[in-house]
């Protein structure tokens, strides 16, 4: 019992630490204090440890040279890399589903998804928003009806690029923009329009969604 504790608390602690890193809740490059993380998480060292180990081997963390676990530092062809990776799964998931009867509840999701993301960026909420953003592209991976894809698709190291863009309005008409592709996007699947429906994914991960800058923040932000 004391090992299966053990385990499921380094699964947990996976777990958080995976969703700070793929959100951007980590500065790149910087080292992950073990006692600052681990007091933070709410989980003994050893655990964390473990769980770092596990990032590392996929991709989400690297090794110092003198030992330690940092961030990666993304570089603007990196990014370009995990869009290219995003499109590659999600419109192959978009013509498996060319070639199968759309789930009835998967295009009422998809619209609920939209309407969270209008709410967050109603109430200012950037992070809610991402969250809710990486949701519906996993729902047009599921739509796609193929368990393996979505493991891949799960599991593959694909972190969210933060905003280049300093000013908040600016900022704020971004995520509008990346709203209102998604909403277009539930229009084409509604009328079983795929071929356009991929032609606008590629335009909004290939060119619309603009690639980060190298700009590195100054402090760690808290885990909500």
């Amino acid at each position: 019992m004391k090992g299966c504790a053990k385990q499921t608390q380094r699964d947990e602690c996976y777990a958080s630490l995976r969703r700070a890193l793929l959100h951007g809740l980590t500065v790149p490059g910087q080292r992950l204090t073990e006692s600052l993380w681990a007091e933070k998480l709410g989980v003994t060292r050893g655990s964390l440890r473990e769980a770092m180990s596990m990032l590392l081997h996929e991709g989400l963390l690297t090794r110092g040279k003198r030992g330690g676990f940092f961030a990666p530092a993304m570089t603007r062809h990196d990014y370009q890399n995990v869009l290219e990776v995003r499109f590659a799964l999600e419109s192959g998931a978009l013509r498996l589903m060319a070639l199968k009867r759309l789930p009835p509840n998967n295009l009422a999701r998809l619209r609920e998804t939209c309407d969270v993301m209008e709410q967050m960026l109603r109430e200012n909420l950037e992070l809610g928003f991402a969250e809710a953003d990486r949701r519906f592209h996993a729902l047009l991976v599921e739509a796609g009806q193929n368990e393996r894809l979505e493991n891949v698709y799960s599991r593959a190291p694909l972190p969210l690029m933060s905003s280049p863009e300093s000013n908040r309005e600016r900022r704020r008409e971004k995520l509008r923009r990346t709203l209102d592709e998604h909403r277009r996007l539930c229009d084409l699947l509604e009328k079983g329009n795929i071929p356009e429906a991929c032609e606008l994914l590629e335009r909004h991960l290939l060119i619309g969604q603009a690639v980060a800058k190298n700009e590195t923040p100054t402090t760690e932000r808290n885990l909500p």
